[in-house]
């Protein structure tokens, strides 16, 4: 037995232990610093009372084999192992964030595109392990890290088990995992491969989107053994409104014969994408009736009487303005002739009045320049690569800001993000029309002289509405000549991630 796991120690001659973070099955884990690299990580020490058990210890080696044999961005790297006076430790990565027990808990049931990434995120993670030829076999929320910024980070392979090795350190009919989340063939001892984590999964994606487990019993065991009789209620009527897609996918991965489900993580990934990317893009469906356009205020300053704004009817934002844009051409020929000769007869019927000149018509004025503008942030960037997606006309891109957790307004961190706009000299500015991936967002629009550094710089908003459409068009009366404009959004959509595929600023020069 080596020396008391107490605040100060030093493992390995190397990490020191600063503060305990959290406790599991088999020990605890650390935040501790790693001076030789300037860095601080965790640790997760073998429990003293556990380290006697060969076999626990092999376990515990095996965790860090295990996970150091997959790299990839969603799961928890591990850096070392080793055995201090008897004391077993690992590694790893340290991850700011917080658990999806933790986020389920206060949040309950997840907006769908949102419960949908992080699935997307863990499945990705997984299929990169059985690509390796490792099982996870405890997948849960309390497993998955959920970074500020929405990234997941799938812990804890104490239990995972190399498919493709002979030889096993749990017998069978061992059961393995919390029962919770176990799968049927865990269950029973049965067998256990890939689709073991793809059925786990599938568990966790439904307590995302109805907020509790779909097994729920007095205890752990019933509820495991639960899932050998019968399965969960349909998901349909435990979320309504849960697209008609995902609920069958999420029956699929939870098949209680293994032949039965999605073959592979990566085959559920795949199919999360593409259920994802309908609900959130404009224009998942080829064709959809014509409708009218919804209409939403957009006041033109806090507290000034609101201004309306059309937002058009959901479909492929720009397909959709050139159809609109041909549907006009046509009645503006069919208009020409016939309209054309009752004009002319007008004309001959009475004499000409002089007028005031009409306006040149409002067309869309391209920006020079545009960058993103997060005064606010950390490192004062947000998706700095992706500004031009913008500006391309092309619906399928997008500019995204990352994913704030536990609140609407930017996680509580900052006031808003937003992305700064140069216009030509001259051009007089009527309209910005933003096109979102998702309603339920909030913004405004600042002009300047300048490009300020500070929201605060940027003064009182043209215009400003919350709760918007996808596509919201904010109305600048009178017009500005200003050749910097700020779009600044201020409330994220309920996936508490903001997509903008276009930004149009329409007006004369």
């Amino acid at each position: 037995m080596g020396d008391p796991i107490t605040t100060g120690r030093v493992l390995g001659g190397r990490y020191r232990l600063i503060r305990e973070l959290a406790r599991g099955g088999m020990g605890t884990v650390w935040v501790a610093e790693d001076p030789l690299l300037a860095r601080t990580v965790a640790v997760k020490v073998l429990d003293p009372a556990l380290a006697t058990d060969d076999a626990v210890r092999q376990r515990f080696r095996r965790e860090a084999i295990a996970a150091a044999a997959v790299a990839h961005p969603n799961i928890v790297t591990t850096y070392d192992t080793g055995d201090d006076g008897g004391t077993a430790y690992i590694v790893m990565e340290l991850v700011e964030g917080r658990t999806l027990r933790e986020v389920i808990d206060e949040m309950g049931p997840l907006p769908i595109p949102m419960a949908c990434d992080i699935a997307i995120q863990i499945a990705d993670a997984l299929a990169a392990a059985h690509g390796r030829g490792v099982v996870h076999r405890d997948v849960k929320p309390g497993n998955v890290l959920v970074q500020t910024d929405g990234r997941v980070k799938v812990a804890d392979f104490g239990i995972a088990k190399a498919t493709d090795e002979a030889g096993d350190l749990t017998r069978a009919g061992m059961v393995i995992g919390t029962a919770r989340y176990l799968a049927p063939e865990q269950v029973d001892g049965s067998p256990v491969d890939d689709r073991a984590d793809v059925y786990a999964l599938g568990l966790v994606l439904y307590e995302m989107l109805v907020g509790q487990a779909p097994f729920e019993a007095d205890t752990d065991v019933a509820s495991a053994l639960a899932r050998l009789t019968g399965g969960p209620p349909p998901l349909a009527q435990a979320r309504p409104g849960v697209p008609p897609g995902l609920a069958r996918l999420v029956d699929q991965a939870l098949a209680r014969n293994p032949d039965d489900r999605l073959p592979s993580a990566a085959a559920l990934r795949d199919a999360l994408t593409a259920i994802r990317d309908g609900t959130q893009r404009l224009g998942a469906e080829p064709t959809r009736p014509i409708g009218l356009a919804r209409t939403t205020t957009v006041p033109t300053t806090p507290g000034a009487p609101a201004r309306t704004s059309r937002s058009r009817p959901a479909g492929p934002p720009r397909a959709r303005v050139r159809a609109g844009r041909a549907v006009l051409w046509v009645l503006a020929l069919a208009l020409g002739i016939g309209g054309g000769f009752l004009a002319v007869r007008a004309l001959q019927d009475r004499p000409a009045r002089a007028g005031p000149p009409s306006p040149p018509p409002a067309g869309p004025i391209g920006p020079t320049a545009v960058i993103d503008f997060d005064p606010e942030g950390d490192d004062r960037q947000e998706d700095r690569a992706n500004v031009g997606a913008v500006v391309d006309d092309d619906p399928t891109t997008v500019w995204s800001t990352a994913r704030y957790i536990g609140s609407r307004r930017f996680g509580n961190t900052k006031r808003g993000v937003g992305l700064v706009f140069d216009l030509p000299r001259g051009a007089r500015i009527r309209a910005v029309e933003v096109t979102a991936t998702e309603s339920g967002w909030a913004g405004a629009v600042h002009a300047s002289d300048r490009r300020a550094e500070t929201l605060d710089g940027w003064g009182a908003p043209l215009a400003a509405g919350t709760d918007l459409p996808a596509v919201a068009t904010f109305r600048l009366e009178p017009p500005t000549t200003a050749p910097h404009l700020l779009v600044w959004f201020t409330e994220l959509p309920p996936s508490l991630r903001l997509q903008v595929s276009g930004v149009r600023f329409l007006g004369t020069r």
